[in-house]
């Protein structure tokens, strides 16, 4: 009868370490430890562009000023984040320079981009990012049609630089400069005429952490 209880216990002694190392095998981590953080930002933000000389219609196009909103969604990694951002203007336009031209074309642009780390606390932000831009859905006293009715379609380069202040866990705060530089085509522009447009944006957003935990 000893030497069974002895044999027993020796079982249950080799066997402990086996079935805590199972234990640890099938753990499942929590969804905040699983999960690379993937956060959403709203911004609105207030815009500015260069006059440019649109080759379809042979006429420059002179801009006003206009508010902008952009939606991003983007995942952490070691050195940042990577995501999508896409924005829109309405933004004034007179083609000609004539007193009698008065309308609107609509601003949209989409980009992949980098973000450097969200700080823990108040602290500075860079953005870099590549998509496209374009206008189109003119609105105004103009006519027009045929090709000068197509959208304007260009590659957009951008840079930002702001700042995040930290609201909680979740919950942030940013306010950045953004500039913009868009290379549309050629086709139809003189000798001098600029393909690129300059924009720029001061805009400020609401960020959310939908999931993961602080990187």
């Amino acid at each position: 009868m000893r030497s069974a209880v002895v044999i027993g216990l020796a079982t249950l002694l080799a066997l402990a370490p086996l079935r805590t190392a199972s234990a640890q095998l099938i753990q499942v981590p929590m969804d905040d430890e699983a999960a690379r953080p993937v956060s959403v930002m709203a911004s609105v933000g207030y815009f500015i562009a260069q006059n440019r000389y649109d080759g379809v219609s042979a006429m420059p196009w002179y801009f006003g000023d206009a508010m902008l909103y952009r939606v991003s969604v983007d995942m952490a990694f070691g050195p940042g984040t990577f995501g999508v951002a896409g924005s829109l203007a309405s933004v004034p336009l007179q083609r000609d320079n004539s007193p009698t031209s008065n309308g609107e074309i609509q601003l949209r642009q989409v980009m992949a981009v980098f973000r450097s780390p969200e700080p823990r606390q108040l602290g500075q932000v860079v953005e870099i990012g590549l998509g496209l831009s374009q206008y189109a859905n003119y609105s105004g006293t103009d006519v027009v049609t045929g090709e000068d009715a197509k959208p304007r379609n260009a590659v957009a380069f951008s840079l930002g630089y702001g700042f995040a202040i930290p609201l909680g866990e979740r919950w942030g705060i940013t306010l950045m400069q953004d500039y913009v530089t868009a290379i549309g085509s050629r086709e139809g522009l003189p000798a001098g005429a600029k393909r690129s447009q300059e924009q720029y944006t001061t805009r400020l957003g609401l960020r959310w952490r939908v999931l993961g935990a602080r990187n």
